[in-house]
């Protein structure tokens, strides 16, 4: 098994990885941090406000409430729209072409989303929860006083993570993978708890084509990125600290816990795009 970051990102100096100490202190607050791959010329990222649940050499897991306050960045001439909103053409062209881009405030649709990172991995994993729904098979047992939240599995290919005392920084590589086939879910028992990978469903396929076709980034890029995602679900049993049921039914009860904003129900990744594909036509 091996992964490959398509670039390096820029980070402060002295940063180590996800997985070496010293470690964060359930209950801390960190800040996510994504730079793009452009992150110098613009100097605009996305922060996100995370609480740490868990942190050791097997991983951190961080939780942010719906309705969490964070920093957005948006797309000069299009600043009244979300940017995956903006014409794939517009958004892609190449550096010398491409649209500045400028912070602005945001926060978190969705009920909440805890975020499970493994050391030395191009990926994190969420546990997305929204609402309706009765949740997904891992969580229905447990589901308990959230029977009315959804939680779906999401797994963000992004830069392999690196830390300091109080942020995390990584890079989203567009692609995402989701597990939406009801009669294949992630989470199987068969007297033991089993990974399925047969249901996954790669997203945003069309805007990691678009990086390529228009010029934003080198070909080369996109394919990488195409092939930690093919990497780890060929390799997916490897991860099961990452990927164990126990996130979601953790999830659950932290949202249970935490009072949510009615904006917050407008949830955060919820549509499924035309650019969706299964591993084997990505």
């Amino acid at each position: 098994m091996e992964f490959t970051d398509p670039y390096e990102i820029d980070v402060p100096p002295g940063t180590r990885h996800v997985g070496d100490g010293p470690f964060w202190m359930p209950g801390d607050t960190v800040t996510w941090s994504f730079r793009r791959f452009d992150f110098d010329r613009d100097h605009a990222e996305v922060r996100r406000p995370m609480h740490v649940i868990e942190d050791g050499p097997t991983g951190a897991v961080l939780w942010m409430a719906g309705g969490t306050e964070t920093v957005d960045t948006r797309i000069v001439g299009w600043e009244d729209s979300n940017p995956h909103d903006v014409p794939l053409k517009e958004r892609f062209r190449p550096s010398a072409e491409a649209p500045r881009r400028i912070k602005a405030p945001g926060s978190w649709r969705g009920l909440g989303v805890l975020k499970i990172v493994p050391p030395r991995v191009p990926f994190s994993v969420w546990v997305l929860l929204k609402p309706g729904g009765a949740g997904s098979a891992a969580g229905d047992a447990a589901a308990g006083g959230s029977a009315g939240v959804r939680a779906d599995w999401y797994v963000n290919l992004e830069a392999t993570h690196r830390r300091t005392g109080d942020t995390l920084f990584t890079s989203d590589h567009i692609l995402d993978i989701t597990f939406p086939v009801a009669s294949m879910p992630l989470h199987t028992t068969s007297g033991r708890a089993i990974l399925n990978p047969n249901g996954a469903v790669f997203k945003d396929v069309d805007e990691l084509a678009a990086a390529a076709n228009y010029g934003a980034w080198p070909r080369e890029w996109s394919n990488i990125i195409r092939r930690n995602g093919s990497e780890l679900l060929d390799h997916l049993g490897e991860f099961t600290w990452a990927f164990d049921p126990k996130w979601e039914t953790k999830a659950r009860e932290i949202a249970t816990e935490s009072s949510v904003s009615d904006s917050s129900q407008n949830q955060e990744h919820h549509r499924i795009r035309n650019g969706c594909y299964n591993k084997d036509w990505i």
